[in-house]
């Protein structure tokens, strides 16, 4: 659905109202934005409902300060949430996050302070090019933006604060988890099975180098214990050539340590 009449109204396009910018004036190409305000089933105190609007296909490289410069005109702005995708409420930046952080159109969320500033902003032209950026705000983009973004150094008290709280967490929720086996140990369930726990007599020991060389030598102990000796018939018949061997060897070890002690008891009185 379009709803334009002329130049000098906005341009609409099912329901978002179309907005060109470009980066700079120095910039040849325009880039397009999608505005509309905010309307969400869940209520969220960050962005009131009626205040906020909602930018779509914002540019990597924009800032909160590049979209306080284009929408100042509207009316005061509170504060501008730029997030990766659209959400019912704002997403928490985390140092520790698993996601791939690849560089991509973002969705912004700017919070004015009266209504009249979200009516204003959706009813911009489309005609009129504006720009993100001048002398005082700058649009800081490719490799500038690359090399700035690498000297940034993280905040070491806001990650120690983010691990100290995750780890507050953990340790409860593994606690409660202890407490719950502690309660179900000897219980059965429905079908009448009984769950074996680590909370008994034996928990059983950490798992390090020693405990593992052990419990390997224990392991070869009890194979040469059950193996099977002399189960063929040669088997056994080397077995009992080489145990005769070994006693004929003993024997003359031993007839002659028997000679050599009558030689020194021999009384001799000169």
């Amino acid at each position: 659905m379009v709803s334009t009449t002329n130049e000098s109204e906005a341009l609409v396009l099912q329901g978002f109202t179309v907005l060109q910018v470009k980066g700079s004036e120095r910039s040849h190409a325009s880039h397009y934005l999608f505005l509309r305000p905010h309307s969400s089933p869940f209520s969220c105190a960050e962005w009131p409902e009626g205040k906020t609007l909602v930018v779509y296909s914002v540019p990597p490289y924009c800032r909160e300060e590049n979209l306080m410069l284009l929408f100042k005109g509207c009316g005061e702005i509170v504060q501008v949430y730029l997030q990766p995708k659209p959400s019912g409420m704002p997403s928490k930046k985390s140092f520790f996050s698993t996601e791939e952080s690849i560089k991509s159109v973002q969705v912004a969320y700017v919070v004015f302070k009266k209504p009249n500033g979200v009516k204003n902003a959706c009813s911009m032209t489309y005609s009129q090019v504006r720009y993100l950026s001048d002398k005082t705000v700058p649009l800081v983009s490719g490799l500038r933006a690359y090399c700035e973004e690498y000297k940034q150094l993280p905040d070491v008290a806001a990650i120690e604060k983010e691990a100290e709280a995750y780890m507050a967490v953990y340790y409860k929720k593994k606690e409660e988890e202890e407490k719950k086996d502690k309660q179900l140990e000897g219980v059965p369930d429905e079908e009448g099975f009984i769950k074996v726990t680590r909370h008994g007599k034996n928990k059983g020991g950490r798992r390090t180098e020693e405990t593992e060389r052990k419990g390997h030598e224990h392991i070869r102990s009890r194979r040469k214990k059950n193996e099977l000796k002399d189960f063929y018939t040669f088997q056994f018949r080397e077995t009992k050539k080489t145990h005769i061997a070994e006693l004929q060897a003993k024997f003359e070890e031993d007839k002659k340590r028997v000679k050599e002690m009558r030689m020194a008891r021999k009384f001799k009185p000169f």
